[in-house]
């Protein structure tokens, strides 16, 4: 287990940031319109593709060894961004997201790669991906499906990389909630630490407080 910070922070919200948008409305419940593209509720206010996600794409290639034709499933993938500079190092990808909005307006050239699923469970073979990917996904699910979808992620892949959010206070954990009422398990960076090294998990990972 390796603790790696890919995507650092330039490519988010600061926290300051954040902290400001909570006073606009949450949008309803799901993965839609709101969530993704309305500017006038809490979320991402547009989610439109800008290049932010390629340096990280290249610092998951170098640190994992992969190569052109390699296999890359990201769990969550949205609009498929990610997936998308995987796909222009030539690589072979695969993206599973609970939205089928973000799905349908996916990144035209992998849109059909990209799949919506909403079970812990995967449906792929042992090993079939050299990376398994999951940025901020684990959060928005129950704590039991969150654990589950580790053990799969392990099994499914070579090698895996998750990014974590998480909240170190109650505080912290409050606006994390606001921010996203989707979040189901919202824990501490020693919490997330433990449960992975409770499950064996052997890839790299990162936590990253949002407020």
């Amino acid at each position: 287990m390796q603790w790696l910070n890919i995507f650092g922070d330039s490519a988010k919200r600061s926290a300051e940031d954040r902290r400001a948008h909570l006073a606009k409305p949450a949008p309803a419940p799901g993965y839609g319109y709101d969530y993704f593209d309305n500017p006038d509720y809490i979320g991402y206010g547009g989610y439109r593709y800008d290049g932010r996600y390629r340096g990280a794409a290249e610092r998951m290639r170098d640190h994992f060894g992969l190569a052109t034709g390699s296999k890359v499933l990201e769990i969550g993938c949205a609009k498929g961004f990610i997936l998308y500079e995987f796909h222009v190092l030539g690589m072979d990808v695969t993206g599973l997201d609970a939205s089928s909005y973000a799905v349908a307006n996916g990144k035209a050239e992998i849109r059909d790669r990209l799949s919506v699923h909403t079970s812990p469970r995967l449906p792929f073979a042992d090993k079939t991906f050299d990376l398994v990917l999951a940025k901020e996904v684990l959060p928005h699910l129950e704590e039991r499906d969150a654990l589950t979808l580790i053990g799969e992620i392990m099994r499914v892949g070579k090698a895996a990389f998750l990014e974590l959010q998480c909240a170190d206070t109650p505080e912290s954990a409050e606006m994390m909630k606001q921010w996203d009422q989707t979040h189901q398990t919202i824990k501490s960076e020693a919490w997330w630490k433990d449960s992975l090294a409770a499950l064996n998990y052997t890839g790299a990972y990162h936590c990253r407080n949002l407020f």
